[in-house]
């Protein structure tokens, strides 16, 4: 944990989890393992950081998980809503970056590149993989994939 970093009740902090100086977790939030946190981030209520993505392969009918072994790296000055969940990558990062706010109820999806300053407003879902430039905007339940 760096300095002045702020955990509320009932968060979760997991296995090899890095929380940059002057960020606050709000109550109820999950950082499983790996998950890496910027200086001066705010993460809302039930946010969940670090889930599997959502990764099957299909063999003899079967549905079998893939597992996902990768990490989340959220950067600097970001901002989480509430029931934000961001997955894992399959391998490699799910990144954040620096300057990025982030609406309540938002997935993004395993492997998902994210540019720095950019808005994502509530209820936008992006699949996993999806990659997304500077400064750019997604509006309100926006989908990508």
């Amino acid at each position: 944990l760096g300095d002045n970093v702020t955990l509320h009740p009932l968060s979760f902090v997991g296995d090899d989890v890095e929380i940059g100086d002057d960020t606050v977790i709000h109550p109820n939030v999950t950082l499983l393992h790996g998950t890496i946190v910027g200086s001066r981030t705010v993460v809302h209520a039930g946010a969940v950081l670090g889930a599997d993505g959502y990764g099957y392969l299909t063999l003899g009918g079967k549905h079998r998980k893939v597992p996902q072994i990768g990490h989340v790296r959220v950067g600097d000055d970001v901002e989480i809503g509430a029931n934000v969940t961001i997955d894992r990558a399959k391998t490699g990062a799910t990144r954040v970056g620096n300057g990025t706010k982030i609406d309540n109820q938002v997935h993004i999806g395993h492997n998902c590149q994210i540019g720095e300053d950019v808005l994502i407003v509530a209820q936008v879902g992006l699949a996993g993989g999806v990659e997304v430039g500077h400064h750019a905007i997604l509006a309100g339940q926006a989908g990508v994939k």
